[in-house]
C-alpha cells in the first residue's frame, strides 16, 4: 500500500487532485488509515489510465469518468474522441506543410511575399466573405 503523498509524488500530481478524483468516484483509495488514503496496485493502474486518458488531453474528465464507469457510452466517447483527434491531426499536418513550405520559399520575406501563402489567404478571405453574404 502506498500513501496519498507517496502516490502524488510518484505520479507528479498534487494531493488535491487525488482527493478530487476520489470525490468524483474516479479513484477511490484501497483503504484509509486514520485520515490518510492508501492505494494498492490496482488503484495505481487506474490512476495511470486516468492520466493516460485525461492528462494527455485525449478526453475530458467527464468523458474519462464515462469511460471508467459502467455506462454503455464508452464506445461513443472513444469514437467521438478518435474523430476529433483525426481532425486535429489533419489540421496540424496542414500547418506543418505550410511551415515547411515557408521555410523553403525563395522569397526574402516568405510570410508576406510567398505566392502560395497569398493564394491561400485569398481563399480564406473569399470563403469568409461568401459565408457572410449567405447569412
Amino acid at each position: 500500500m502506498h500513501s496519498i503523498s507517496a502516490v502524488a509524488k510518484a505520479f507528479g500530481v498534487p494531493i488535491s487532485t487525488l482527493r478530487y478524483y476520489d470525490e468524483l468516484g474516479l479513484l477511490a483509495p484501497a483503504e484509509r488509515r486514520g485520515n490518510v488514503r492508501h492505494y494498492g496496485r490496482e488503484e495505481l493502474k487506474r490512476l495511470a489510465l486516468i492520466q493516460r486518458l485525461h492528462h494527455q488531453g485525449l478526453v475530458s474528465l467527464a468523458d474519462t469518468a464515462e469511460l471508467l464507469g459502467e455506462g454503455a457510452r464508452g464506445r461513443e466517447v472513444l469514437t467521438a474522441t478518435a474523430a476529433a483527434l483525426a481532425e486535429r491531426i489533419a489540421e496540424l499536418t496542414g500547418a506543418h506543410r505550410l511551415l515547411e513550405h515557408l521555410l523553403t520559399c525563395p522569397n526574402t520575406d516568405p510570410v508576406r511575399d510567398c505566392t502560395k501563402m497569398s493564394a491561400e489567404l485569398d481563399g480564406i478571405v473569399d470563403s469568409a466573405l461568401a459565408d457572410q453574404e449567405t447569412r
